[in-house]
């Protein structure tokens, strides 16, 4: 034990004293935070010190950025308009939180449940099977505005041509069943664009729910399957207590952070309907991100840093539940 830790210790030379040994030490222990510095002062300066500013400003009682005759005053008078709606801006709180809830608890767990289905499908086919993937996968890798903005083609009446109504897919596949075209997105037709949000939603969710659980199917031992064609137990039954079970942790994972991404939506909201997110610029359709950002374009700083506290104080209740309910639910 002696000889292995004096091969260790570097042996002292006339040429070297203690100190520059000492030196050495020092310099060995601190070259891993050398290379993580930069990384670590661009997080100081674009994350954290913006996260610090927002709570700040989020008590700071009408507070303006760009308001250079504001006077210091601390308090939850921000919040208190914020829920009230008494911020002056277009955008209504309850109707865009109302919203945000909606989007997140429909789109998520329909699309992880599609995903799981396709996975499974696709797991089964062998031929093809990569061009199904590439095909799928698409969806992921276009812009969300670029594609929302086309996506919004599919519901929209564009109008009349020698007397004849000129409709979007869905109302022409509706017509085939002798059903008249729909105004999906009419001022007042708050669930028909209600529809039009979620149906999207589910479909650019797909893309990257499909690839985490097919790469999770991959791995599922197979002679639990074998085993099961034995028993004689059904598809179903071994898709729901077999499969569901070993990939729990993925799919677990999948809603966590669907779930997240749900409570900040905000870009296909915008590609469909435009910035003002509703139809005509009513802010009908508006979620808390909308809401925040309604807020700074009206310079009330305090206000938009307000909402952003309490969205993400949804997401941390949310979050918390999900990982609560998963430490029963979840197989590792």
């Amino acid at each position: 034990m002696e000889a292995l830790y004096e091969n260790r210790v570097p042996k002292m030379t006339p040429r070297h004293s203690k100190a520059w040994y000492i030196r050495r030490s020092v310099v060995k222990s601190l070259s891993g935070w050398f290379f993580v510095a930069p990384a670590v002062l661009l997080m100081m300066v674009f994350t954290f010190y913006p996260i610090v500013n927002s709570v700040i400003s989020a008590f700071m009682n009408n507070y303006a950025a760009m308001d250079k005759t504001y006077q210091l005053s601390i308090g939850f008078e921000n919040f208190a308009k914020v829920i009230t709606n008494k911020t002056g801006v277009p955008a209504n709180f309850v109707v865009c939180l109302d919203n945000t809830l909606f989007f997140a608890f429909v789109s998520v767990p329909v699309s992880t449940i599609l995903a799981l289905l396709i996975s499974v499908a696709l797991n089964s086919i062998k031929r093809l099977q990569k061009a199904y993937q590439t095909v799928l996968f698409l969806p992921y890798l276009t812009n969300a505005i670029a594609m929302g903005a086309v996506f919004l083609t599919f519901f929209q009446i564009v109008g009349t041509r020698r007397n004849i109504e000129t409709v979007g897919l869905v109302n022409n596949f509706l017509s085939w069943f002798g059903i008249k075209a729909v105004d999906w997105q009419g001022i007042g037709n708050t669930w028909g664009n209600r529809f039009i949000i979620i149906v999207y939603e589910i479909w650019a969710g797909l893309p990257f729910k499909i690839l985490i659980l097919f790469s999770a199917l991959q791995n599922v031992n197979k002679q639990y399957y074998d085993a099961a064609k034995v028993d004689g137990a059904s598809k179903a039954t071994t898709l729901w207590r077999i499969t569901v079970p070993l990939i729990s942790p993925m799919l677990s994972y999948l809603l966590i952070t669907g779930l997240m991404g749900g409570l900040k939506a905000y870009s296909a909201i915008v590609g469909i309907f435009g910035q003002n997110m509703g139809p005509a610029g009513t802010y009908e359709m508006g979620t808390m991100v909308g809401y925040i950002y309604a807020c700074i374009e009206k310079g009330s700083t305090g206000y938009a840093a307000a909402g952003s506290l309490i969205l993400f104080a949804i997401i941390m209740v949310f979050t918390a539940i999900n990982l609560f309910i998963s430490k029963k639910k979840v197989h590792y």
